[in-house]
Parts: structure tokens; C-alpha cells; sequence
């Protein structure tokens, strides 16, 4: 319930930034991606973790290692559907914390990992 709050929340603020929302909840074998957006010429990975307010620690913390492995092959897979050469990706995070009845609080990460962190290129 609350992940999808938080991804609706990040949606509607990332269009509101000016990005437009190509998909939601691409799934591929072994993962998921929350929102895929077009920001200019780049595509953008979005990971959305959403924590109450109270959270002691930050939700981008929650993204680990592995997090970043299975995102980065699920976008992987989500750029093989593509006719022609994948134009530049970036992965970012968007932190919803929010409280009922308290409008929720975002913070968005632009290039939070990269596939070079995780040790990985594109392959076709």
C-alpha cells in the first residue's frame, strides 16, 4: 500500500519537474523498475522507497549493492525492447516519507548509482 502511494506521489512529482513518465512497474525476470521517465535526452531509472516520517534512517540506504545489480539488469532488459540505439540511462532514487494526514516530504536523487558502480555495461 505504501509503495504505491510513494511511487504515485513520485510520479506527480517528477512530472511535475518537467519528466515524462514512459512506465510504470517494468517487470523483467528477477526485477523490477518503479518508473522509467524521459528527462531531455536521457532516460531515467527511477527507484522510489517510501518510509514513514519517523524513519530513523534514510531510504536511499535501503537501495544496497544488490538493489542496484537487479535494477540495473532489469533496465538491461527494458533497453533490449527498444528499436535502435538505447539513448544515454540514468539511474536515480526518489525518497517519499510521509505521515497521514501531512503532505509527504520528497527527496530526489539524480544519478544515485551507476552501472559502472555495479560493474556492468550494456549488452544487446
Amino acid at each position: 500500500m505504501a509503495g504505491r502511494y510513494g511511487e504515485a506521489v513520485a510520479a506527480r512529482y517528477l512530472t511535475r519537474a518537467g519528466l515524462r513518465v514512459l512506465v510504470r512497474n517494468f517487470q523483467a525476470r528477477g526485477g523490477e523498475i518503479d518508473l522509467i521517465v524521459r528527462h531531455g535526452q536521457e532516460l531515467v531509472m527511477v527507484e522510489v522507497k517510501t518510509r514513514h516520517l519517523k524513519t530513523k534512517t534514510a531510504p536511499e540506504h535501503s537501495v544496497t549493492w544488490s538493489k542496484q545489480r537487479k535494477i540495473i539488469t532489469t533496465a538491461n532488459a527494458y533497453m533490449r525492447e527498444l528499436p535502435g540505439r538505447p539513448p544515454p540511462v540514468r539511474f536515480d532514487i526518489v525518497e517519499v516519507l510521509y505521515e497521514p494526514h501531512v503532505i509527504p516530504r520528497v527527496r530526489w536523487i539524480r544519478s544515485a548509482f551507476s552501472m559502472q558502480d555495479a560493474g556492468f555495461t550494456w549488452s544487446r
